[in-house]
């Protein structure tokens, strides 16, 4: 059986070919903030050309409100200062100030960017998103004003200004005020150091100052690193209140009234300053970028570095980068490691010269394609795109260097005009017919099984490399993803003779094609649905998560989906 099916969908394969580019030698980097500024400097000194586009007046971002930098102590204007004389001196450095990207045309190598809404673009090859944070201002919150109560970017500010003098003689510090909560459920990672380090430098302008710092957990890098600084900030005089989450401080005009955790006792603390420990949350424009570059943004809005699990060759690498606060909130330190990685991995790409991908790549018939547009909603990695023709209806055009082939617009496609080369419908079609094609033996049940290679068809070879047994009754059929799980399919394989159809796809979270198995679930449960509302008993078709790399969960899931049809027993289009 397993030979005929092969043979079926042998006679039906096309030639595979591969996609390729050249990629232009050159570099943008959004960005003059210290994360800007260090990818632009690597790039520069590794021989690379680059542009630096920021959108502020002057370089620097919120470095430019920093006192002293953490843990050295050292100025953080002297700092500045040297990277912006090596950036603005640097002869491979195109520093471009109160600019702004306003559209990003092209594709995979050769990308057209446009600067201020000029009509002459910038092409280059590489793209290193550097864009930052902001801070959040909790307007409505712990009775902020920006004056007696601020964040801790505005003290910042005050302690530069207000050196060597403090800048007011009783400060409470509240952490995690407006995050690890409902609202922002991340830790912004910096914080906690950050108010031990303004503490220090207040007590170490006036000796006499009263600061007290507030805290749910002290998140530092490192156990020697945290007692050292504590410890620093004890003898000093700082004051330490642990309050619960459930039960947070509460400001008024007069002062601070928390509750410390550990023993239970109310305190009122008067107060010249609060400071807010808020978090980092995105640019405003975060989603206006995500949408020109075709790069995604998490839960919280922020840019996830994007590394598809795929098979090297059937990924082309887009030549963009994300680093520092605009991926995450993270440390000085941290972020200037990712500027460093970004800058070269961008330069690697672009020495390469040619960006090449053998993903199996969809394609669009033109002479059936009607220009709904329901494809371009339906890729996860934004590559298709509507085209004028000549007449009323656009074209889908898909490019095949964004394409990695997990089968989702095939599926969606309601005139049928998307076919994949590696999984056509003819080719699923003719392996379920010859999957079913011998007759019936002994009046036992006949399952299809069709498994997502990533996930229910691995999990099924590794069953066997380990030599597990499962129900002989099943017949599996291997597809790119879940995504690729067309019901038509599932409609032919019970009008075909199957007396149940299995599905097995990546846990929700794993999909290497971003978010397939979640098309797949939404699919098939409308499917079922239909097929209940229809007398047909939904209980024969089953999508079941499997893990790729736990050869016993598909064949308990499995096994247990074959006992069912056996109770069920045979299909009554079968029987028919």
């Amino acid at each position: 059986d397993l030979i005929r099916m092969g043979v079926a969908r042998l006679g039906l394969r096309q030639p595979r070919h591969a996609a390729s580019a050249a990629v232009v030698p050159g570099a943008l980097v959004m960005g003059g903030g210290l994360t800007g500024m260090t990818a632009a400097l690597a790039l520069a000194n590794s021989g690379q050309a680059a542009t630096l586009v920021e959108r502020e007046t002057a370089l620097g971002g919120m470095l430019r409100d920093a006192h002293s930098l953490y843990p050295t102590g050292r100025s953080a204007a002297t700092f500045l200062a040297q990277m912006v004389e090596a950036v603005t001196h640097h002869p491979r450095i195109k520093v471009m100030l109160a600019s702004q990207v306003t559209e990003v045309s092209g594709t995979v190598g050769r990308y057209a960017v446009h600067l201020n809404g000029d009509g002459q673009p910038l092409e280059v090859g590489a793209i290193i998103v550097a864009t930052g944070a902001q801070v959040m201002q909790p307007w409505g919150q712990y009775h902020y004003d920006g004056q007696r109560v601020v964040t801790q970017l505005e003290f910042e500010r005050e302690l530069c200004d207000a050196a060597p003098n403090a800048p007011a003689s009783s400060i409470v510090m509240i952490l995690c005020a407006g995050q690890r909560d409902e609202a922002v459920p991340y830790c912004s990672g910096v914080c906690c150091i950050a108010a031990l380090n303004q503490a220090l430098q207040v007590k170490a302008a006036d000796p006499e100052a009263q600061v007290t710092v507030l805290f749910r957990d002290m998140y530092l890098l490192g156990e020697d690193l945290y007692a050292e600084k504590v410890l620093d900030a004890r003898r000093a005089g700082v004051a330490f209140l642990r309050y619960a989450p459930s039960s947070p401080p509460r400001v008024t005009g007069e002062g601070v009234e928390v509750r410390d955790q550990q023993t239970g006792r109310d305190h009122r603390l008067l107060y010249d300053r609060v400071v807010l420990a808020t978090p980092l949350v995105p640019q405003p424009d975060a989603s206006v970028l995500a949408h020109m570059l075709k790069i995604g943004q998490d839960e919280n809005g922020f840019f996830p570095e994007v590394r598809p699990r795929l098979r090297p060759q059937n990924y082309a690498e887009r030549g963009i980068y994300v680093c520092g606060v605009a991926h995450h909130p993270t440390g000085r330190t941290e972020a200037q490691f990712q500027a460093t990685d970004a800058a070269f991995r961008a330069l690697r790409y672009i020495r390469a010269g040619q960006v090449t991908s053998q993903a199996p790549f969809a394609a669009v018939d033109e002479k059936v394609c009607t220009g709904c547009g329901t494809c371009v909603a339906a890729c996860p990695f934004e590559a298709i795109t509507m085209q004028k023709r000549d007449g009323t209806l656009d074209l889908s055009q898909i490019d095949p260097l964004l394409c990695t082939g997990c089968g989702n617009c095939v599926v969606v496609c309601p005139v049928k005009a998307i076919c994949q080369p590696r999984d056509q419908d003819a080719q699923v079609l003719a392996q379920i017919e010859a999957a079913l094609a011998p007759a019936r033996k002994n009046g036992r049940p006949r399952i299809l099984a069709l498994g997502c290679e990533w996930s229910g068809h691995a999990a099924a070879e590794l069953a066997g490399a380990n030599r597990l047994s499962y129900p002989a009754d099943t017949r599996l059929i291997r597809v790119r993803c879940s995504a690729r799980f067309d019901p038509i399919h599932v409609m032919w394989a019970l009008l075909s003779g199957a007396d149940g159809v299995f599905l097995g796809a990546c846990p929700p979270g794993d999909c290497h094609y971003v978010n397939g198995n979640l098309h797949a679930q939404e699919r098939f449960d409308t499917l079922r649905s239909q097929l209940a509302q229809s007398g047909f008993d939904p209980r024969r078709v089953c999508l079941e998560w499997i893990t790729p790399d736990d050869p016993h969960d598909f064949v308990h899931k499995i096994t247990a989906f074959t006992t069912l049809v056996r109770a069920l027993g045979l299909s009554p289009v079968t029987v028919k």
